[in-house]
């Protein structure tokens, strides 16, 4: 867009005198873990070659960053192994799903030197990065995938080499893999279920197969999950990731958040193409956020010189909506928003209900110490006629001596499916959530077992404050409390949650058995009691 392209010019340009000042020996080191990655150096090139060529870069003709461009990718091709694939190596070698990342990035960086290279110095890079196409290729056709995005990475990048070198061979495996057929829903979710980060992958590389294959029919899978991705932002510009079946939900990396930076160029170029007055606006939400927060602006140089008419593209710009209440049935997953407050019922998971007003978030979790197997989980979410209800079975019982003789006197290798049973012993749990304007209403309902510990979980923003009647405290991570306050209040700022009436019973919290363990990253409430119990908890914004 017009009024970003001198930002992006001016981001390009620092990128490029970071690349200046991290080079070592040809190579870029990652300096979390001091090694040397194949897709940084590519990236690198990707960053230095725009600013090279950019008539409004201050490294317009640099020759330094000439000579740096042409030592990265001797530095690639050393890299490279003989069957044309690179390593990524904290996991994958000999790796065309890599391959095809890398890929993506080299056919960029070609087709911003294709037309613009023509001394011999700049002639001679451009040709050396089309070997690296061409070499490629070849891994990316023959070395097949891990994970559903990997299916469109690959199919992307050998639709791009093709494109380069014409090499047919290369546009029928991308047909091929095509060929599968998208895996998305009527809801726009793709299988990894992943906002945060292959979400933006298989987009991406689906707006690739368009373009490079003139498959514009493709765009309806892309604008399906763009649409759906206006329903995951959080109050506090976040995106709601919990739902993921891959590392974005956060086992992989807790506490970490994720904002929708990787999502600019797909939005803009979607605006671009289609015209589209929102996805013109989103892209303008996530440049302004990221500038605003210190997040650094997307680094999407080498798009304005891919397609020159978006330096000048202007639009006029359509509100997101910040105001709905949408329950995806296969997702298992409702999200609502009343503009700065959010909550999310989740399916699935034992943080089963987030309540967030702007940046104060609370998530719910509840546990009882039955037979370590009663951590509530729901399997799915049911629409009731005044909201939500979830439910949740456990099971425990006793085994009995054989009837006959074992055949070994190993109790870990005796045919345990032989003995009997005795003492068999339920616990059900209701929870039942209904949707206020300013929060939610929830009921916990168990029956079965008696007198069982039971713990219902808050987990607030690590370094909220927490007040109750009777005492004001920091809520440090990793910290918990366990209180029968009438209610708490919680908050960062002005952004504020107030909890209760609450309960407490029992101590027996912390460490209770078979339950998720404590959060490193929030501050933990604990309400507590005995099973049975009937009881009704109110989480508002305030």
């Amino acid at each position: 867009m017009k009024k970003h392209y001198s930002e992006i010019v001016t981001a390009c340009d620092n990128g490029t005198e970071r690349v200046l000042n991290t080079i070592r020996d040809n190579m870029i080191i990652s300096y979390d873990d001091l090694m040397f990655h194949p897709g940084a150096q590519l990236g690198s090139v990707l960053t230095l070659a725009p600013s090279y060529y950019c008539s409004d870069s201050r490294f317009y003709k640099n020759e330094e960053v000439l000579d740096v461009m042409l030592r990265l990718t001797e530095t690639m091709k050393k890299m490279q192994h003989d069957d044309g694939t690179f390593d990524l190596l904290i996991s994958n070698f000999h790796s065309a799903p890599d391959t095809g990342f890398i890929m993506h990035n080299t056919v960029r960086t070609y087709r911003v030197m294709e037309h613009r290279a023509v001394t011999e110095k700049e002639v001679f890079l451009k040709n050396e990065i089309y070997e690296l196409i061409r070499t490629s290729a070849k891994g990316l056709c023959e070395g097949g995938f891990h994970t559903p995005n990997h299916r469109w990475v690959e199919a992307a990048g050998l639709a791009m080499a093709y494109n380069v070198t014409k090499e047919t061979y290369l546009k029928d495996m991308a047909l091929k893999y095509l060929n599968e057929g998208l895996d998305i829903d009527e809801n726009g979710e793709w299988t990894e279920r992943s906002p945060g980060i292959y979400n933006a992958v298989s987009d991406n590389a689906v707006i690739i197969l368009a373009q490079e294959l003139n498959k514009p029919e493709l765009y309806e899978a892309v604008t399906k999950n763009m649409d759906l991705m206006f329903h995951y932002l959080d109050p506090n510009g976040a995106v709601f990731t919990q739902n993921s079946v891959r590392v974005d939900k956060g086992e992989g990396m807790p506490g970490k958040a994720f904002y929708p930076t990787n999502y600019y160029q797909i939005y803009l170029e979607m605006a671009y193409e289609l015209k589209n007055r929102k996805y013109a606006m989103f892209a303008d939400l996530i440049f302004n956020s990221a500038l605003r927060n210190g997040r650094g602006v997307p680094g999407a140089l080498w798009l304005f010189m891919q397609n020159e008419a978006l330096k000048e593209f202007e639009i006029e710009l359509e509100e997101i909506p910040d105001q709905y209440e949408v329950f995806y049935q296969p997702s298992k997953i409702v999200r609502k928003r009343n503009k700065n407050l959010g909550i999310t019922i989740l399916g699935n998971s034992s943080n089963f209900l987030f309540v967030q007003n702007n940046n104060m978030r609370c998530y719910v979790r509840m546990c009882s110490s039955f037979f370590a197997v009663a951590q509530f989980k729901p399997a799915d979410i049911i629409k009731t006629d005044k909201g939500y209800q979830m439910t949740f079975h456990a099971h425990g019982r006793y085994l009995l001596p054989f009837d006959e003789k074992p055949e070994t006197t190993d109790f870990m290798k005796m045919d345990h499916s032989k003995r009997g049973t005795t003492n068999h012993l339920d616990l059900d749990y209701k929870v039942d959530i209904e949707m206020l304007d300013n929060g939610v209403k929830m009921n916990v309902n168990t029956e079965g077992c008696e007198r069982v510990p039971f713990k219902l979980e808050f987990c607030l923003s690590g370094n909220c404050t927490v007040k109750t009647d009777s005492f004001i405290i920091k809520g440090t991570p990793g910290e918990s409390i366990v209180t029968g306050s009438e209610s708490i209040e919680a908050f960062i700022g002005n952004d504020r949650l107030s909890i209760g009436p609450g309960f407490m019973s029992h101590f027996y919290a912390d460490d209770m058995r078979g339950s998720e363990p404590k959060s490193r990253n929030d501050f933990t409430v604990y309400f507590t009691d005995f099973t049975n119990i009937n009881k009704t908890v109110y989480i508002k914004a305030v």
